[in-house]
């Protein structure tokens, strides 16, 4: 039973792996301003759009203002470096100071080559006005500052860039505003069209993210907070587009690391969020989706968008807003996962070395929970000597089919022999039970760590995060599985589940070799220090002598 439980364990944990990207909730309800099903009010009531606030700038002004030539702007915080451009009033480059890709090279979070092709972040998409819209991708914006703002001082400041054009039909002028400190950046647009307030979508278009990651180690997905739920978009949920009413804390998209993010005016949600997925085909023939997100935003002073671009970081996040801690995705372990956190940051501040502090909290892990693993196998002890009265009751009943109602009297015999010899026939199943959540969060806490993001270790692993291509880790990972399943008693002789089990460390070893060195590190801690504990149990363990005449018995 403990032989088989391992085996249901393990297999589980495979499956959970192997199912992380769908772990997100089905696509959410597609709703539109025009009305809903009754489904659809439920999943995103409609709020009520304020009317129109009298604007500050006077929107009969017969003044035009167009700019002659395209103009760059470059914009530097302690934190970013942004280039603007005057043609549609949008953002070319936004450089994470502080972060590099995996080309050595400051992070730039926009695809440079499909930028031009799908659009640019903070391009307006003015409402039910297409082709005045499509139109503005080529108006070049007169601007009101210099070719470079500097916030990167000792002293914290904010500064902004305000970009205006008008022609007889058409009026915008986009504020934008940079405080030193902060990945937060602030716009205040307003818009009129034949001289009326026009509502309109601020977005982020062609994709989002680290461009070198290799596809296989990220994640890309839309994700916004609603009825205090985060939810997560996959390009095959969004397809042509999805728009959304409601209440929204956040809407944004996001990698594994890293997250552009629209954030409502202060003390107030968005009310409408939009998600498109362009398709580019790539020099070899394949097809890649690149996602775009974008928020509503009515046509009132002072109501302007906020947009957090940066990683994502416990400390960032919580000093940035509300709720915006749970983009990082735990998983279903997010309780025990932040706990980990902090003392794996913890053990960090004292040995500046993450390989090292993974591999200190793993052996702790290990061995707080090693009084379960010995209740396990003190359970297991005492099923093992009753195996041959178990199997001489199953003897008695195999002529029997499975439907058939008197096999409930060998189950009856079967817990009678248990309670004779007080043993819980859950007595082993619980305690490996109670140690797979900590494992499980362990592993998915490791996975979305920006901590560990081009966190060296020793040798040739320089980069925690990232696969060790050399596949040295993962080797001595399934062959410390290998060393570990030999040493444990086998209270089975079934050949076939005894082969199932010999194959396990190559279906893990094949799964870990791309993944993150830090997690196959963890793993690679987690079973030397298994096979130590099961050394210490096999010779002075509740069940040593037994193990002994098993190893006997197993040579003769």
């Amino acid at each position: 039973m403990e032989r088989r439980l391992l085996l249901a364990l393990a297999l589980s944990f495979l499956v959970i792996m192997l199912t992380r990207p769908y772990w997100e909730p089905q696509r959410a309800p597609v709703t539109t301003p025009e009305g809903k099903t009754a489904e659809q009010k439920q999943a995103f009531p409609q709020a009520k759009t304020p009317a129109p606030a009298p604007v500050s700038l006077a929107s009969s002004s017969n003044d035009l203002k167009k700019g002659v030539s395209e103009k760059r702007i470059s914009v530097e915080t302690d934190l970013y470096h942004l280039t603007l451009s005057s043609r549609e009033a949008v953002v070319h480059s936004w450089m994470l100071t502080r972060y590099k890709d995996n080309n050595g090279k400051l992070l730039d979070v926009v695809d440079g080559k499909k930028a031009p092709l799908f659009g640019y972040p903070l391009a307006l998409r003015i409402d039910k006005e297409e082709e005045i819209s499509k139109a503005l991708k080529n108006k070049i914006f007169v601007v009101n500052s210099p070719d470079r703002v500097d916030l990167t001082g000792p002293v914290p400041g904010s500064q902004s860039v305000t970009f205006e054009y008008a022609d007889e039909t058409l009026r915008v002028v986009k504020k934008i505003i940079f405080v030193s400190g902060s990945y937060v950046v602030s716009v205040d647009c307003q818009v009129w069209v034949q001289g009326r307030p026009a509502s309109y979508f601020l977005g982020w278009y062609s994709g989002f993210g680290d461009t070198t990651v290799d596809a296989r180690m990220t994640v890309r997905r839309g994700v916004y907070r609603t009825e205090g739920r985060v939810k997560r978009l996959k390009d095959a949920d969004i397809g042509a587009g999805l728009e959304f009413s409601g209440a929204f804390d956040f809407a944004g998209l996001e990698d594994t690391f890293f997250a552009a993010l629209f954030l409502p005016p202060k003390n107030d949600t968005l009310h409408r969020v939009h998600f498109g997925a362009d398709e580019n085909v790539l020099p070899d023939g394949k097809k890649e989706k690149l996602l775009s997100s974008s928020a509503f935003a009515i046509p009132a002073e002072g109501q302007e968008i906020r947009l957090f671009v940066g990683p994502k970081d416990t400390g960032v996040l919580r000093r940035t807003g509300p709720y915006l801690t749970e983009v990082i995705d735990y998983g279903w372990f997010r309780v025990v996962c932040e706990p980990l956190f902090l003392v794996l940051k913890w053990i960090y501040s004292y040995v500046r070395n993450y390989g090292v502090a993974i591999i200190l909290l793993t052996i702790f892990i290990n061995i707080a929970l090693f009084p379960l693993k010995y209740k396990s196998i003190v359970s297991a002890g005492k099923m093992q000597k009753l195996q041959p009265q178990m199997k001489a009751i199953q003897e008695s009943y195999k002529k029997l089919k499975p439907t058939d109602p008197k096999r409930q009297k060998m189950n009856a015999e079967v817990m009678a022999l248990y309670k004779e010899h007080g043993v819980n026939p859950l007595g082993g199943c619980l305690p490996l039970l109670l140690q797979m959540p900590f494992f499980i969060a362990f592993y998915n806490l490791l996975s979305v760590a920006i901590e560990l993001r081009h966190a060296p270790f020793m040798l040739w692993i320089t980069d925690l995060s990232a696969a060790d291509h050399t596949y040295v880790l993962p080797i001595l990972m399934t062959l410390s599985m290998v060393v570990m399943q030999k040493m444990t008693p086998t209270p089975s002789a079934d050949p076939v589940q005894a082969k199932m089990m010999m194959a396990m460390p190559v279906f893990f070893g094949f799964m870990l070799a791309f993944t993150s060195s830090g997690l196959v590190l963890y793993w690679l801690t987690s079973n030397v220090v298994g096979i130590g504990q099961q050394y210490f149990l096999n010779k002075f363990g509740p069940n040593a002598s037994a193990n002994s005449s098993q190893r006997k018995s197993k040579k003769k």
